[in-house]
């Protein structure tokens, strides 16, 4: 198996976390560099990372790459084995990849790959910061008792862990208010590949600030479809605009 992905992203985290559970051997080709572009699209034809290649087998988008995955390499498993566990596992990780994403991007852009657009837009990190706890506050309801958030250790967890992670490393982690979820936070970055992900993506982002062209950079942002709404909702849709026009915006190709 070769993995095109960059560490710093949370779905190429996602990704790495499942075959690290799984103990799978991946050769790692990361896409570092925006000239590496022309590239990853050879792979992947929405210019997103992460990307698989096993044997004639190509599959990109995350989601996609553990599914398959997971039917290649059963053990150990990360879904459950009934159809309804499996439903609720893919819904909890989509909920992750869309809405908690969607949230924290906000925060990236306002705070650290544009931080003139947090000072210029305070309010926008403000309706995110209230729609972060709201998202923390339903996690920590759904643990209840469980040590994980479906009860067994399965892929909704790992789906969660990047996007907690960049949040947590921007300064808004898991308030200490979520006593359930503050717990499972500590239980899940203590895992060995959790905390070999973290370490790789926290290395690569210190290692592009050296970068002069960087994959991901504020100079021409990555938007798709959850991003999208939740800039507007957070009350950066004037401000997208303006970035469509500059050409400071890239969207996947058409086809």
């Amino acid at each position: 198996m070769k993995l095109y992905d960059n560490p710093t992203s949370p779905y190429a985290f996602k990704v790495r976390a499942v075959l690290y559970e799984k103990g799978i051997d991946v050769e790692h080709h990361e896409i570092l560099r925006e000239s590496q572009r022309d590239e990853l699209l050879a792979v992947s034809p929405r210019g997103e990372v992460p990307a698989l290649a096993d044997g004639d087998a190509v599959v990109y988008d995350s989601t996609l790459i553990c599914e398959y995955v997971e039917q290649q390499h059963p053990s150990p498993a990360l879904l459950p084995a009934d159809a309804a566990g499996r439903a609720r596992v893919r819904a909890l990780e989509r909920w992750a990849d869309m809405q908690l994403d969607g949230c924290v991007i906000v925060f990236a852009i306002a705070e650290l790959f544009r931080p003139e657009v947090g000072t210029q837009h305070p309010e926008a990190l403000r309706r995110a910061g209230e729609a972060l706890d709201t998202l923390y506050g339903s996690l920590d309801a759904r643990l209840g008792t469980n040590d994980w958030l479906l009860g067994d250790f399965t892929r909704a967890d790992i789906a969660v862990a990047p996007h907690l992670a960049v949040a947590t490393f921007m300064g808004h982690g898991v308030p200490a208010k979520y006593a359930r979820l503050t717990k499972w936070a500590e239980r899940l970055t203590a895992r060995p590949s959790i905390a070999r992900c973290s370490q790789e993506a926290l290395a690569t982002f210190q290692a592009s600030q050296h970068e002069p062209e960087p994959f991901f950079s504020g100079r021409r942002i990555h938007w798709r479809d959850a991003r999208i709404e939740w800039a507007v909702r957070c009350g950066l849709g004037p401000w997208l605009l303006e970035e469509l026009a500059a050409d400071r915006a890239y969207f996947s190709p058409v086809g």
